[in-house]
């Protein structure tokens, strides 16, 4: 039996019975969460009476950071609020860096001269993984922090902890790096002419790219729907992310900055001519189509999306093919404001 108490700013503390004293004073299992309403905090009371009824329940004071890591954070809060490519790097650090050295604490025994050290342990000669000598750099630095503090961050919207204890911990500056961009229009010119052998799905993700520099994740999220043909423009409102186990989900655009885009005429002219065949496609296909009433622009025969980071793999190996300029995709390196 357990019961919600409210508390200022949208949190709720949950308290559960998991029993009596010998006087018959009864005994509470806590939990501080954030909830919209009352009504949602009553759905996350029914799930933590869950967690203590099925013995899968562990008490914050004992859960290890490699627990909560898997269980908690990679399972429920990360694959929602990141996109793959920052997902992908964020779990190389934690498991390379930070689980080795913290993994066997408990999330309760972490203070702020642990996370202090650690960014000061890394700034040590040898702590680069790639085997060179030289130091990490500034935004290496500054990257293992943000991997360590979204832990943590997590950890005290769970109402495990009370305050991060990587808040306020300074790293290195990182200002004042610039980014040199010397691409030339010939160059420009020969990685569209090379574009134009590829295959007619990834001349559109990259034409998409081109023109309105939306983020990888967001084009292959495209639906039919979502392209305005009569106001030659493209509606973007989210993007794919990779579900734990295989598959894909679809979630809000980063940050909720949703809008549209104008594209010319030529571009909306051959995403019309793609939506003709995935129709195409769609009747061939019949019950066998994967989204019966979805029709994702970029996808499989069966209408199954493509993975998010299905298109820079491809473009890292048509670069090489191609013996192109290392052009970073998808991070708005390429304008057509050069030419």
């Amino acid at each position: 039996m357990g019961y919600i108490e409210k508390r200022r700013n949208n949190k709720y503390r949950l308290n559960v019975v998991i029993g009596y004293t010998d006087k018959k004073k009864k005994i509470y299992e806590r939990r501080m969460i954030e909830a919209k309403n009352q009504t949602e905090a009553k759905k996350k009371l029914a799930k933590f009476e869950s967690e203590i009824l099925s013995g899968h329940y562990i008490r914050p004071d004992k859960m290890l950071l490699k627990d909560f890591y898997v269980n908690e954070w990679l399972e429920k809060y990360a694959p929602e609020r990141f996109g793959v490519n920052t997902l992908h790097e964020m779990q190389s650090i934690i498991e390379k860096r930070i689980l080795p050295k913290f993994g066997a604490m408990a999330i309760s025994e972490f203070q702020t001269i642990h996370i202090v050290n650690f960014i000061e342990d890394l700034k040590k000669d040898g702590r680069r993984l790639d085997g060179k000598l030289s130091k990490l750099s500034a935004s290496s630095i500054t990257n293992c922090y943000k991997a360590i503090n979204t832990l943590f961050h997590c950890a005290e919207k769970y109402g495990l902890i009370q305050s991060k204890p990587a808040k306020g911990v300074e790293t290195p500056s990182t200002t004042g790096r610039k980014v040199q961009l010397n691409y030339s229009s010939e160059m420009l010119w020969n990685l569209i002419e090379c574009i134009k052998h590829e295959p007619k799905d990834k001349q559109l993700l990259f034409w998409i790219a081109f023109v309105t520099s939306a983020r990888e994740a967001e084009i292959v999220a495209l639906e039919e729907k979502h392209i305005l043909a009569d106001r030659q423009a493209i509606f973007f409102e989210q993007s794919l992310y990779e579900k734990k186990g295989g598959g894909v989900g679809v979630k809000a655009i980063k940050n909720h900055l949703e809008g549209t885009a104008a594209v010319p005429p030529e571009l909306m002219h051959m995403i019309q001519g793609v939506i003709h065949e995935k129709r195409q496609e769609k009747m061939k296909m019949r019950d066998r189509w994967q989204y019966q009433d979805t029709l994702f622009l970029f996808g499989d025969i069966y209408g199954k999306p493509l993975r998010p980071d299905g298109f820079s793999r491809w473009w890292r190996k048509f670069i090489t093919k191609n013996n192109l300029e290392k052009y970073v995709f998808m991070t708005c390196d390429i304008y057509p404001s050069h030419f």
